[in-house]
């Protein structure tokens, strides 16, 4: 053989091994890939069992307490808060929790539940900071312009209501802004409770409310700063 095809037998092999190698490329990266995939979807499944408990452990304490209620004082612990009095301080942390009866806490424990659901589909973090000025903000916001007493769950169901219709105008991204748009739909009834037309309703806790929902929806809101998801 001579030298000349020699080297052209060494090029020959060399393109082949080039082309064999670039072939192998794609199955070794998906190869690598699917890993990640798994760990990713094991995740997302993972923080959706733990965020899909979470509503239920804090409603926890309202079932509880009325349990307590009714089986042992025959609906007369009632933690409502007084507005303007120092014994009605206690009120702004407890008034969330106390009921006048099972009806209006199933009630208020379904619209909880829902929206709770649906912020943390969005974000645990921003679920906790809505949850929080629902609850405390609220209380204090009935403590200090409430015209009578009140108690119970609604304050805060209407933060959260107030939160979902605003959040998805705010940022402008896929996922919030179909999640206003669905409750904008399926819930824009609820809006109804923040206007005086049931004499024993405390509408103006739900006033409270559905305002304290849309500050913290301007409080958390993210400006877009990659793909619009």
């Amino acid at each position: 053989m001579s030298s000349k095809d020699a080297e052209v037998q060494r090029q020959l092999q060399q393109l082949m091994a080039d082309i064999e190698s670039k072939s192998s490329l794609p199955d070794r990266q998906g190869h690598d890939q699917q890993p990640v995939a798994s760990n990713q979807k094991l995740g997302w499944l993972e923080r959706f069992k733990g965020n899909a408990l979470l509503p239920l452990q804090i409603l926890a304490i309202p079932w509880t307490q009325e349990i307590i209620d009714q089986v042992f004082f025959q609906g007369r612990w009632n933690l409502p808060v007084h507005p303007r009095t120092i014994d009605g301080i206690s009120g702004i942390f407890t008034s969330a929790f106390s009921h006048a009866n099972f009806a209006h806490l199933i009630g208020n424990t379904i619209a909880f539940t829902i929206f709770s659901w649906l912020i943390l589909a969005k974000s645990r973090q921003d679920y906790w900071i809505t949850f929080l000025i629902g609850w405390l903000g609220g209380g204090f916001a009935t403590w200090l312009l409430g015209p009578q007493s009140a108690h119970g769950l609604s304050g805060v169901v209407y933060t959260l209501f107030g939160y979902l219709l605003f959040i998805g105008w705010l940022e402008k991204r896929i996922i919030p802004l179909f999640i206003s748009v669905f409750v904008l739909i399926n819930y824009s009834a609820f809006i109804w409770g923040v206007f005086p037309t049931h004499p024993m309703i405390a509408w103006w806790g739900h006033l409270f409310g559905f305002l304290l929902g849309i500050l913290a929806a301007f409080g958390v809101y993210r400006e877009p700063t990659g793909p619009r998801v």
